[in-house]
């Protein structure tokens, strides 16, 4: 060791490191570098700074009677001590940055750096920056700790008058307000203690405020929803709290981009799992099973209206969408489905209302979707062509309505494995081990059948094998007696889809299908026959 200590050449190359390093360190690390260091830290800094360079020009500070330092201890000289010094202040700073989280006190630091890279249209760096701090910029603005209920608790109530927060965090009381001096200092007083011991409303109201920002720019969202899916999941609760629309632009961005993460998980989601047609949700589907595990979570936040909504947007203004669905199937059938919207959406619904119903939740779903994907479908599809009826599916447009009709009938079949022989069966009592959701996909089934029946853009032979799904979905259901209820369910809902006598020829159509079904089929269905031909009675 050099008992004159380190000299300027030795500091220049570590500074030049330090310099070097930086320069290759990534520009989302280096503004979260920013965040992470408050007051106290730079003071440290400054101080640990000042005291290495003490040790360079301690024989100028002799000169003017200033204290030195020594004698050495433990075997230290000035050379280690310096050396010492440095790896201390490194060590610190790398601590910190690891460190690094959103407060109140640099909330307003956040705030600017976003608004910069926002409007810079620096998205990519603006998301890894989001990625280390989203969840901290939200827990501000809806605080549930501890100290966050104590400050609530310190807080004034002010029932009967208004009172404004300045940006600058003073208070101003309203109209309404007592004007007595010890009433507006005490309640002075308990604002400027609450803000003390936990966020205040302005801070709360700013991170508010900048979630929503940049939660409602579209090119900044869907650059987040197909780059950081798992992070939209992870904030999706509270997220949809702050922004309304989070939910619903997250789907719309993975459906709009064939690369997101939704066509690759229901890809990886096809195996069957425990009972009847449920499917298995591996641990890698992570959006799938934080939807569909505890289906709960997927009702709360409304999940099937995003879907919905999504899909059907989609599909009446989609033409590009529209122009492939009219086009040759393909094999779409076996590979091009997995890069659809419209499969994605289908399918997402048959996983999580077959969820829904084996967890025994008491909630449609909004399953009911179903006949509004049908009777889109319908509406899109193209004239009929000769060859059409040669096809089981002439266009992929057709297969999807397949997949429509038959993810509703496996939602009334599943009732089979789902009750006993001895249990008694009732529509409206969703409570217990029942299976309100198949009395609900029951009465959508009608719907669904209904304007494909009645389309003259769908092929005969097409009304004929979708008409036999739903048959052969109620032959089931008759077979079992305890399952009557339910089939009385469909019956009447395939009969009259909509509660009522239909006007448009469905029944004709309904019969004309029928009676083209395979013998065997119909002769395992004598009631509906009987019903549906009491029905045409009453019309005529």
């Amino acid at each position: 060791m050099k008992p004159d200590g380190i000299d300027t050449s030795a500091l220049l190359t570590m500074m030049s490191l330090i310099a070097a390093v930086w320069s290759v360190v990534p520009s989302a690390t280096k503004l979260s570098f920013r965040l992470s260091l408050n007051w106290f830290d730079w003071l440290v800094m400054w101080a640990v700074l000042v005291i290495i360079h003490c040790f360079f020009f301690e024989s100028v500070l002799a000169t003017f009677g200033l204290p030195t330092f020594g004698p050495w201890l433990w075997g230290f000289d000035k050379s280690s001590t310096q050396y010492l010094l440095f790896l201390l202040l490194t060590s610190f700073v790398y601590w910190r940055s690891r460190r690094t989280r959103l407060t109140r006190w640099n909330i307003g630091l956040f705030d600017e750096l976003t608004i910069s890279l926002l409007h810079a249209g620096k998205h990519e760096e603006l998301t890894d920056l989001l990625q280390r701090h989203l969840k901290s910029a939200l827990d501000l603005a809806e605080p549930k700790t501890v100290r966050s209920s104590f400050a609530n608790a310190i807080r004034p109530k002010r029932p009967e008058f208004q009172v404004v927060l300045q940006d600058d965090g003073s208070i101003t009381l309203g109209v309404g307000a007592p004007m007595s001096p010890l009433f507006r200092r005490l309640f002075n007083f308990r604002e400027w203690l609450a803000d003390l011991v936990g966020p205040s409303q302005r801070v709360q109201r700013l991170a508010a405020c900048v979630v929503k920002r940049l939660l409602s720019s579209r090119s900044l969202f869907w650059h987040i929803a197909i780059s950081r899916p798992y992070l939209c999941i992870d904030v999706m609760e509270r997220a949809t709290l702050v922004e309304e629309g989070f939910q619903d632009e997250f789907f719309n961005a993975l459906l709009a981009n064939e690369a997101s993460v939704i066509y690759s998980e229901i890809k990886n989601n096809q195996n069957f799992g425990k009972g009847g047609h449920r499917l298995a949700l591996p641990d890698e589907n992570r959006l799938l099973r934080f939807y569909c595990v505890d289906v709960d979570v997927a009702a709360r936040l409304g999940v099937y209206r995003s879907v919905g909504e999504a899909i059907l947007a989609r599909i009446d203004a989609d033409e590009d969408l529209e122009k492939k669905l009219n086009g040759r199937l393909l094999t779409f059938q076996e590979v091009g489905k997995y890069h659809d919207p419209v499969y994605a959406g289908i399918c997402f619904f048959r996983i999580m209302v077959l969820e829904g119903l084996h967890q025994r939740i008491a909630d449609h779903l909004w399953l009911h979707y179903m006949p509004f994907f049908s009777s889109r479908l319908v509406d899109r599809a193209r004239e009929l062509q000769p060859e059409d009826e040669n096809h089981e599916f002439p266009t992929p447009l057709a297969y999807l309505l397949y997949e429509v009709v038959d993810a509703t009938a496996v939602w009334i079949r599943d009732a089979d494995s789902l009750t006993r022989p001895d249990e008694e069966l009732l529509p409206d009592h969703p409570e217990g081990n029942h299976v309100h959701i198949s009395f609900e996909a029951a009465e959508a089934i009608g719907r669904v059948i209904h304007p494909i029946l009645m389309s003259p853009r769908v092929t005969r032979r097409l009304k004929q094998e979708l008409l036999s799904v739903a048959l052969t979905a109620l032959r089931d259901l008759e077979r079992r007696a305890h399952l009557a209820p339910l089939s009385k369910v469909m019956r009447e809902h395939l009969i009259k889809p909509y509660g009522f006598k239909e006007q448009d020829n469905y029944l004709y159509a309904l019969k004309h299908g029928f009676d083209e079904q395979d013998h065997v089929l119909r002769s395992c269905l004598g009631r509906f026959n009987e019903e549906l031909n009491k029905a045409l009675d009453t019309e005529l």
